[in-house]
């Protein structure tokens, strides 16, 4: 699994791609945590469009359940993902029930407005 932050002015940009990791989740999280706290952002735009489509819901739940350990409701977190990997929101809802507002979605207009973030360009 491959992960880039790039801090933007209104907050932390996280790209992922690759096979899905589940070993790594767990580092991935602490990272983006840490770097937030690092930067005193509060929002966190995940772009996992080249992210492998076999995310399983089983996954879905555990990094919810891994989002939830390490960050409180202070952080928004909008997933931006294939309109083909949209097939549940396991890991909205999951998260969003264990306090953490994540926002699924296809459209980056949306992921963005969650945020209350312009879109670039």
């Amino acid at each position: 699994m491959d992960i880039r932050l790039q801090q933007k002015e209104t907050h932390l940009h996280v790209e992922v791609g690759g096979a899905y990791d589940r070993s790594a989740t767990r580092g991935v999280i602490v990272r983006i945590r840490d770097e937030c706290a690092r930067l005193g952002l509060n929002r966190v735009f995940v772009d996992a469009r080249a992210l492998d489509a076999t995310v399983t819901i089983a996954d879905r739940f555990e990094l919810a359940r891994v989002l939830a350990e390490g960050c409180t409701a202070a952080v928004r977190f909008a997933v931006l993902v294939r309109p083909e990997q949209l097939v549940t929101k396991a890991l909205e809802d999951s998260a969003v029930n264990r306090g953490v507002p994540v926002r699924t979605t296809a459209v980056a207009s949306e992921a963005y407005g969650f945020l209350g973030v312009e879109p670039p360009g």
